[in-house]
Protein backbone atom coordinates (compact mmCIF):
# COMPACT_ATOMS: atom_id res chain seq x y z
CA UNK A 1 0.00 0.00 0.00
CA UNK A 2 0.84 3.74 -0.65
CA UNK A 3 0.09 6.85 0.64
CA UNK A 4 1.69 10.61 1.19
CA UNK A 5 1.35 11.89 4.27
CA UNK A 6 -1.07 14.47 5.70
CA UNK A 7 -1.37 17.90 3.72
CA UNK A 8 -3.44 20.42 3.31
CA UNK A 9 -3.01 20.44 -0.53
CA UNK A 10 -1.63 17.13 -0.88
CA UNK A 11 1.25 16.90 -3.46
CA UNK A 12 2.07 13.48 -5.70
CA UNK A 13 4.91 11.92 -3.67
CA UNK A 14 8.55 12.26 -4.55
CA UNK A 15 9.26 8.84 -2.90
CA UNK A 16 6.52 6.82 -2.38
CA UNK A 17 5.49 5.61 1.76
CA UNK A 18 4.71 1.63 1.14
CA UNK A 19 2.81 0.03 3.57
CA UNK A 20 2.87 -3.49 3.74
CA UNK A 21 3.54 -5.24 6.84
CA UNK A 22 2.74 -4.70 10.42
CA UNK A 23 5.99 -3.62 10.97
CA UNK A 24 5.54 -1.20 8.30
CA UNK A 25 2.27 0.22 9.80
CA UNK A 26 4.55 0.87 13.52
CA UNK A 27 7.43 2.46 11.84
CA UNK A 28 5.07 5.03 10.12
CA UNK A 29 3.02 5.34 13.50
CA UNK A 30 5.48 8.44 14.93
CA UNK A 31 4.56 10.30 11.75
CA UNK A 32 0.34 10.67 12.74
CA UNK A 33 0.52 12.67 15.44
CA UNK A 34 2.60 15.69 17.09
CA UNK A 35 3.43 14.21 20.58
CA UNK A 36 3.92 10.31 20.60
CA UNK A 37 0.90 9.19 22.28
CA UNK A 38 0.83 7.32 25.93
CA UNK A 39 -2.31 5.42 26.82
CA UNK A 40 -3.98 5.65 23.77
CA UNK A 41 -5.63 5.00 20.69
CA UNK A 42 -4.53 5.88 17.57
CA UNK A 43 -6.93 5.49 14.18
CA UNK A 44 -5.44 5.85 11.08
CA UNK A 45 -8.05 5.75 7.88
CA UNK A 46 -6.04 3.74 4.72
CA UNK A 47 -7.41 3.53 1.76
CA UNK A 48 -9.02 0.01 0.48
CA UNK A 49 -6.82 -1.60 -1.39
CA UNK A 50 -3.18 -1.35 -2.28
CA UNK A 51 -3.01 1.24 -4.93
CA UNK A 52 -1.75 4.60 -4.31
CA UNK A 53 -3.90 6.54 -1.62
CA UNK A 54 -3.94 9.28 1.31
CA UNK A 55 -4.06 9.33 4.64
CA UNK A 56 -7.54 9.38 5.80
CA UNK A 57 -8.82 11.01 9.21
CA UNK A 58 -6.14 10.35 12.18
CA UNK A 59 -8.16 10.23 15.97
CA UNK A 60 -6.61 10.14 19.47
CA UNK A 61 -8.31 8.89 22.28
CA UNK A 62 -7.41 7.83 26.04
CA UNK A 63 -7.42 4.34 26.34
CA UNK A 64 -10.12 3.48 28.88
CA UNK A 65 -8.43 2.38 32.44
CA UNK A 66 -11.10 -0.21 33.00
CA UNK A 67 -12.15 -3.31 31.07
CA UNK A 68 -15.83 -2.67 32.20
CA UNK A 69 -15.32 0.22 29.82
CA UNK A 70 -14.49 -1.28 27.22
CA UNK A 71 -17.16 -1.71 25.21
CA UNK A 72 -18.72 1.80 25.61
CA UNK A 73 -15.21 3.15 24.61
CA UNK A 74 -15.34 1.41 21.12
CA UNK A 75 -18.49 2.37 20.75
CA UNK A 76 -17.94 5.89 21.38
CA UNK A 77 -14.99 6.55 19.61
CA UNK A 78 -16.63 4.21 16.73
CA UNK A 79 -19.57 6.62 16.64
CA UNK A 80 -16.87 9.87 16.66
CA UNK A 81 -14.90 8.76 13.97
CA UNK A 82 -17.70 8.30 11.52
CA UNK A 83 -19.39 11.42 13.38
CA UNK A 84 -16.34 13.69 12.42
CA UNK A 85 -16.27 12.03 8.85
CA UNK A 86 -20.10 13.37 8.43
CA UNK A 87 -18.97 16.72 9.60
CA UNK A 88 -16.54 17.79 7.50
CA UNK A 89 -18.01 16.34 4.26
CA UNK A 90 -14.73 13.84 4.20
CA UNK A 91 -15.76 10.10 3.00
CA UNK A 92 -15.01 7.29 5.32
CA UNK A 93 -11.63 5.61 4.58
CA UNK A 94 -11.77 1.77 3.02
CA UNK A 95 -10.13 0.51 6.46
CA UNK A 96 -8.33 1.44 9.42
CA UNK A 97 -5.33 0.96 11.52
CA UNK A 98 -5.67 0.66 15.08
CA UNK A 99 -2.71 1.48 17.39
CA UNK A 100 -2.89 1.03 21.06
CA UNK A 101 -0.16 2.77 22.83
CA UNK A 102 0.17 1.58 26.36
CA UNK A 103 2.48 2.32 29.43
CA UNK A 104 2.30 -0.31 31.51
CA UNK A 105 1.76 0.66 35.08
CA UNK A 106 4.71 -0.37 38.22
CA UNK A 107 5.31 -4.28 38.26
CA UNK A 108 3.62 -5.31 34.38
CA UNK A 109 5.73 -6.46 31.89
CA UNK A 110 5.02 -5.49 28.16
CA UNK A 111 3.98 -9.15 27.32
CA UNK A 112 0.85 -8.78 30.39
CA UNK A 113 0.45 -5.19 28.95
CA UNK A 114 -0.42 -6.48 25.48
CA UNK A 115 -2.38 -9.74 26.80
CA UNK A 116 -4.60 -7.19 29.42
CA UNK A 117 -5.20 -5.12 26.45
CA UNK A 118 -6.53 -7.93 23.96
CA UNK A 119 -10.27 -7.41 24.93
CA UNK A 120 -10.19 -3.98 24.47
CA UNK A 121 -8.38 -4.23 21.21
CA UNK A 122 -11.58 -7.06 20.00
CA UNK A 123 -13.93 -4.21 21.00
CA UNK A 124 -12.57 -1.54 19.23
CA UNK A 125 -12.48 -4.49 15.90
CA UNK A 126 -16.10 -5.28 16.43
CA UNK A 127 -17.05 -2.00 16.61
CA UNK A 128 -15.27 -0.39 13.74
CA UNK A 129 -16.72 -3.66 11.56
CA UNK A 130 -19.90 -2.72 12.53
CA UNK A 131 -19.72 0.42 11.14
CA UNK A 132 -18.15 -0.84 8.20
CA UNK A 133 -14.75 -0.03 8.78
CA UNK A 134 -12.58 -3.67 8.23
CA UNK A 135 -9.71 -2.93 10.87
CA UNK A 136 -6.86 -3.83 8.42
CA UNK A 137 -3.93 -4.41 11.83
CA UNK A 138 -4.46 -3.47 15.59
CA UNK A 139 -1.10 -3.26 17.29
CA UNK A 140 -0.24 -3.15 20.52
CA UNK A 141 3.05 -0.71 21.01
CA UNK A 142 4.29 -0.41 24.71
CA UNK A 143 8.08 0.16 25.76
CA UNK A 144 10.25 -0.49 22.43
CA UNK A 145 7.77 -3.39 20.87
CA UNK A 146 5.03 -4.60 19.59
CA UNK A 147 2.27 -7.36 18.97
CA UNK A 148 -0.31 -7.83 16.18
CA UNK A 149 -3.77 -8.78 17.64
CA UNK A 150 -5.02 -9.34 13.94
CA UNK A 151 -1.65 -11.26 12.78
CA UNK A 152 -0.37 -12.45 16.11
CA UNK A 153 1.30 -15.58 14.10
CA UNK A 154 3.58 -12.99 11.99
CA UNK A 155 6.02 -11.95 15.13
CA UNK A 156 7.93 -13.99 18.11
CA UNK A 157 5.85 -14.33 21.77
CA UNK A 158 7.66 -11.93 23.10
CA UNK A 159 6.52 -8.94 20.50
CA UNK A 160 9.08 -7.35 17.53
CA UNK A 161 11.41 -4.44 18.40
CA UNK A 162 9.66 -1.25 17.26
CA UNK A 163 11.72 -0.61 13.54
CA UNK A 164 13.22 2.77 12.93
CA UNK A 165 13.86 4.04 16.49
CA UNK A 166 17.60 3.42 15.97
CA UNK A 167 18.12 3.45 12.43
CA UNK A 168 15.66 5.14 10.00
CA UNK A 169 14.12 2.29 7.78
CA UNK A 170 12.68 2.87 4.25
CA UNK A 171 9.34 3.84 5.89
CA UNK A 172 10.85 6.57 8.04
CA UNK A 173 13.02 7.98 4.98
CA UNK A 174 9.81 7.81 2.40
CA UNK A 175 7.71 9.72 5.01
CA UNK A 176 10.59 12.71 5.42
CA UNK A 177 11.48 13.03 2.20
CA UNK A 178 7.70 13.76 1.53
CA UNK A 179 7.34 16.25 4.61
CA UNK A 180 5.88 14.49 7.34
CA UNK A 181 7.54 15.38 10.74
CA UNK A 182 8.28 12.85 12.85
CA UNK A 183 6.20 13.08 16.53
CA UNK A 184 8.07 14.68 19.48
CA UNK A 185 9.03 12.84 22.34
CA UNK A 186 7.41 14.11 25.82
CA UNK A 187 9.92 13.93 27.65
CA UNK A 188 12.19 16.52 25.75
CA UNK A 189 8.89 18.16 25.98
CA UNK A 190 8.23 18.31 29.37
CA UNK A 191 11.75 19.79 30.12
CA UNK A 192 10.27 23.06 29.93
CA UNK A 193 7.84 22.50 32.91
CA UNK A 194 10.06 19.94 35.03
CA UNK A 195 10.70 20.77 38.66
CA UNK A 196 13.72 22.17 39.41
CA UNK A 197 16.18 20.28 41.30
CA UNK A 198 19.47 20.62 43.76
CA UNK A 199 19.24 23.72 46.36
CA UNK A 200 16.57 24.76 44.15
CA UNK A 201 14.11 22.06 44.83
CA UNK A 202 15.14 22.59 48.21
CA UNK A 203 14.31 25.99 49.00
CA UNK A 204 11.09 25.31 47.23
CA UNK A 205 10.12 22.29 49.24
CA UNK A 206 10.63 24.15 52.43
CA UNK A 207 8.74 27.33 51.15
CA UNK A 208 5.72 25.27 50.26
CA UNK A 209 5.52 23.65 53.65
CA UNK A 210 5.36 26.96 55.43
CA UNK A 211 2.89 27.98 53.23
CA UNK A 212 0.68 25.10 54.31
CA UNK A 213 1.29 24.95 57.64
CA UNK A 214 0.16 28.69 57.44
CA UNK A 215 -2.96 27.92 55.74
CA UNK A 216 -3.78 24.86 58.52
CA UNK A 217 -2.78 27.06 60.73
CA UNK A 218 -5.79 29.71 59.57
CA UNK A 219 -8.18 26.82 59.20
CA UNK A 220 -7.72 25.58 62.43
CA UNK A 221 -8.89 29.07 63.99
CA UNK A 222 -11.09 30.83 61.19
CA UNK A 223 -14.15 28.91 59.37
CA UNK A 224 -13.27 27.27 56.21
CA UNK A 225 -15.48 29.24 53.97
CA UNK A 226 -14.11 32.49 55.56
CA UNK A 227 -10.04 31.27 54.96
CA UNK A 228 -10.97 30.07 51.47
CA UNK A 229 -12.31 33.53 50.60
CA UNK A 230 -9.84 35.57 51.82
CA UNK A 231 -6.92 33.06 50.39
CA UNK A 232 -8.94 33.84 47.40
CA UNK A 233 -9.24 37.18 47.13
CA UNK A 234 -5.00 37.09 48.56
CA UNK A 235 -4.00 35.13 45.52
CA UNK A 236 -6.06 37.02 43.23
CA UNK A 237 -4.20 40.34 44.46
CA UNK A 238 -1.06 38.37 43.90
CA UNK A 239 -1.34 37.40 40.87
CA UNK A 240 -1.80 40.45 39.48
CA UNK A 241 0.85 42.00 41.08
CA UNK A 242 3.13 39.54 39.66
CA UNK A 243 1.98 39.73 36.65
CA UNK A 244 2.91 43.73 36.60
CA UNK A 245 6.08 42.94 37.56
CA UNK A 246 7.12 40.39 34.86
CA UNK A 247 5.49 42.46 32.17
CA UNK A 248 7.64 45.73 33.45
CA UNK A 249 11.08 44.45 34.71
CA UNK A 250 10.74 40.59 34.04
CA UNK A 251 11.28 39.77 37.68
CA UNK A 252 9.63 36.76 38.89
CA UNK A 253 7.99 35.88 42.38
CA UNK A 254 10.76 35.49 45.29
CA UNK A 255 10.00 32.02 47.08
CA UNK A 256 7.82 33.17 49.36
CA UNK A 257 5.06 34.17 47.16
CA UNK A 258 5.81 31.40 44.58
CA UNK A 259 4.50 29.12 47.75
CA UNK A 260 2.01 31.18 48.50
CA UNK A 261 0.31 31.15 44.33
CA UNK A 262 1.29 27.69 44.11
CA UNK A 263 -1.03 27.08 47.29
CA UNK A 264 -3.60 29.47 46.65
CA UNK A 265 -4.21 28.43 42.71
CA UNK A 266 -5.82 24.39 44.65
CA UNK A 267 -8.69 26.83 44.79
CA UNK A 268 -10.67 26.45 41.63
CA UNK A 269 -12.09 30.01 41.92
CA UNK A 270 -8.05 31.54 42.05
CA UNK A 271 -7.62 29.03 38.72
CA UNK A 272 -10.84 30.41 36.99
CA UNK A 273 -9.46 34.06 37.42
CA UNK A 274 -6.31 33.09 36.63
CA UNK A 275 -7.30 30.90 33.01
CA UNK A 276 -8.55 34.72 32.35
CA UNK A 277 -5.87 36.34 32.65
CA UNK A 278 -5.09 38.73 29.36
CA UNK A 279 -1.42 39.41 29.79
CA UNK A 280 -0.86 35.90 28.15
CA UNK A 281 3.09 36.08 27.83
CA UNK A 282 3.51 37.00 31.50
CA UNK A 283 1.20 34.54 32.92
CA UNK A 284 3.16 32.41 30.67
CA UNK A 285 6.44 32.65 31.95
CA UNK A 286 4.40 32.74 35.89
CA UNK A 287 2.95 29.32 35.07
CA UNK A 288 5.98 27.81 33.98
CA UNK A 289 7.85 29.40 36.75
CA UNK A 290 5.52 27.71 39.29
CA UNK A 291 5.14 24.81 37.71
CA UNK A 292 9.21 24.05 37.88
CA UNK A 293 8.72 24.76 41.64
CA UNK A 294 6.11 22.88 42.24
CA UNK A 295 8.24 19.81 44.17
CA UNK A 296 7.92 17.22 46.36
CA UNK A 297 6.64 16.01 48.27
CA UNK A 298 4.06 18.73 47.07
CA UNK A 299 3.73 17.50 43.91
CA UNK A 300 -0.16 16.60 44.15
CA UNK A 301 -0.40 20.27 43.58
CA UNK A 302 0.51 20.81 40.08
CA UNK A 303 -2.62 19.94 37.38
CA UNK A 304 -4.01 23.44 38.04
CA UNK A 305 -0.11 24.89 36.91
CA UNK A 306 0.70 22.13 34.36
CA UNK A 307 -3.48 23.48 33.17
CA UNK A 308 -2.38 26.98 32.78
CA UNK A 309 1.16 26.62 31.39
CA UNK A 310 -0.71 24.52 28.41
CA UNK A 311 -3.37 26.72 28.40
CA UNK A 312 -0.96 29.96 27.65
CA UNK A 313 1.31 27.77 25.68
CA UNK A 314 -1.82 26.64 23.09
CA UNK A 315 -2.86 30.70 23.41
CA UNK A 316 0.75 30.87 21.84
CA UNK A 317 0.09 28.41 19.47
CA UNK A 318 2.51 26.03 20.57
CA UNK A 319 -0.39 22.65 20.57
CA UNK A 320 2.71 20.51 21.01
CA UNK A 321 3.83 21.97 24.41
CA UNK A 322 -0.15 22.48 25.00
CA UNK A 323 -0.32 18.26 24.62
CA UNK A 324 2.24 17.65 26.79
CA UNK A 325 1.43 19.80 29.78
CA UNK A 326 -2.51 18.63 29.47
CA UNK A 327 -1.28 15.26 29.80
CA UNK A 328 0.94 15.65 32.40
CA UNK A 329 -1.94 17.34 34.09
CA UNK A 330 -4.22 14.50 33.66
CA UNK A 331 -1.19 11.73 34.76
CA UNK A 332 -1.33 13.77 37.88
CA UNK A 333 -5.11 13.58 38.39
CA UNK A 334 -7.05 11.81 36.12
CA UNK A 335 -10.13 13.52 37.41
CA UNK A 336 -9.17 17.14 36.92
CA UNK A 337 -12.08 18.60 35.07
CA UNK A 338 -10.36 21.59 33.80
CA UNK A 339 -7.80 19.81 32.16
CA UNK A 340 -10.02 17.34 30.45
CA UNK A 341 -12.25 20.18 28.86
CA UNK A 342 -9.00 21.50 27.87
CA UNK A 343 -7.37 18.57 26.41
CA UNK A 344 -10.34 17.36 24.78
CA UNK A 345 -10.70 20.73 22.97
CA UNK A 346 -7.27 20.74 22.34
CA UNK A 347 -7.41 17.01 20.47
CA UNK A 348 -10.74 17.90 18.61
CA UNK A 349 -9.39 21.05 16.88
CA UNK A 350 -11.22 23.16 18.76
CA UNK A 351 -10.07 26.60 17.83
CA UNK A 352 -8.22 28.58 20.66
CA UNK A 353 -10.47 31.55 20.46
CA UNK A 354 -13.81 29.90 20.75
CA UNK A 355 -12.09 28.24 24.13
CA UNK A 356 -10.85 32.00 25.45
CA UNK A 357 -14.31 33.40 24.40
CA UNK A 358 -15.54 31.08 26.48
CA UNK A 359 -13.51 31.38 29.51
CA UNK A 360 -13.54 34.93 29.40
CA UNK A 361 -17.39 35.25 29.24
CA UNK A 362 -17.49 32.91 32.72
CA UNK A 363 -14.70 35.58 34.12
CA UNK A 364 -17.08 38.48 33.17
CA UNK A 365 -19.84 36.89 34.95
CA UNK A 366 -17.83 35.97 37.87
CA UNK A 367 -17.46 39.87 38.24
CA UNK A 368 -13.47 39.07 37.07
Amino acid sequence: MSMSPVSPNPTPPRLPVRLRTSADLVEFWPFLCDVEPVNSLVVAGLPANRAAGHLGLVARVDLPASGEDFDEAARDITDDYVRAHAQSGAVLPGQVVLYLCAMPPAGEEPLETMRRLRPLANAYRGAFNRHGLPVLDALCITRGRYWSYVRPGSMPPEGAEVPGRRTPGAVSVAAVVNGAVRAADPAVVARAFAPVTGRAALRAANALGRAVAALDSRAARTPFPVVAGQLHLESRALIEASLSRIAGAGELPGVGDTARLIAGLQDRRTRDFAVACDDHPSAHRLWQHLARRCVAPHQDFAPPLLTLYGWTGWLHGDTLLATVAFNAAISADPAYKMDSYLRAALAQHVPVEEAAAIFRQAAAEAGY
